[in-house]
């Protein structure tokens, strides 16, 4: 069972399913869409529609298990950090305002309850000072992050193998900026630093070690240094 079976646990009216969502969407004259921007979608959230927290859900679900298998090969665990960040915005919907970036405050609060249920089981260890130390894996596979598409697979395998002898801050840095387009503010926030010109000397400290470990390939990192 996947992340995506849990979708109806989330509905407050207790539908049955999405399409029943959907429906009542229509009947209510709500015209959400799914292609419309995540500002829109929680808006209409934040107001009471029940088909914009589908939408929400659909469209970060992917994302936040996909980002929470790197710290953890504990699938439930990870579903379940998913569901608690589901249920807590359904919680606080009513003190919920207008959000700058829904990405960056849906993973900022996944990240939060992932390494809180992480700590809980002593699978991981996170002290403020040293930053984070424990399970985290970047993975280039096409369902996680599009810019592998770029690569064959024998180059994914070099990638895979170099960033994953990198500190796990770094992998993590690497995951957020480049796959996940989050921007340096956002990154900061995330990853609890005090000062946005920190995210930024990790992200070229991870590049350069990058280079390093990937010696006469680091012609591969091209396509990254294009998007800074």
């Amino acid at each position: 069972m996947t992340h995506k079976n849990h979708f109806d646990d989330f509905s407050t009216s207790e539908r049955s399913s999405k399409e029943s969502v959907q429906l009542h969407a229509m009947e209510t004259g709500q015209s959400l869409k799914e292609e419309d921007s995540d500002s829109t979608i929680w808006s209409a959230f934040v107001q009471g529609s029940e088909y914009a927290l589908s939408l929400l859900f659909e469209r970060y679900a992917d994302k936040l298990f996909n980002y929470g298998k790197q710290f953890s090969s504990d699938t439930g665990l990870v579903n379940d950090a998913i569901q608690d960040v589901f249920y807590q915005l359904i919680k606080t919907k009513d003190r919920l305002s207008s959000a700058q970036s829904v990405k960056h405050y849906i993973f900022s609060s996944f990240r939060r309850r992932l390494l809180r249920l992480l700590k809980q089981r002593k699978n991981i260890v996170f002290d403020e000072n040293i930053g984070l130390s424990g399970k985290f894996q970047l993975s280039f596979t096409p369902d996680y992050h599009s810019i592998s598409t770029q690569f064959t697979v024998d180059q994914k395998v070099l990638l895979e193998n170099a960033c994953n002898q990198l500190p796990a801050r770094q992998r993590e840095i690497l995951a957020l900026y480049f796959f996940e387009g989050l921007s340096y503010k956002e990154i900061a926030d995330i990853m609890e630093f005090s000062q946005v010109k920190s995210a930024r000397k990790l992200l070229y400290r991870s590049l350069e070690g990058l280079s390093e470990l990937l010696g006469k390939h680091r012609d591969l990192l091209s396509c990254f240094y294009f998007f800074i």
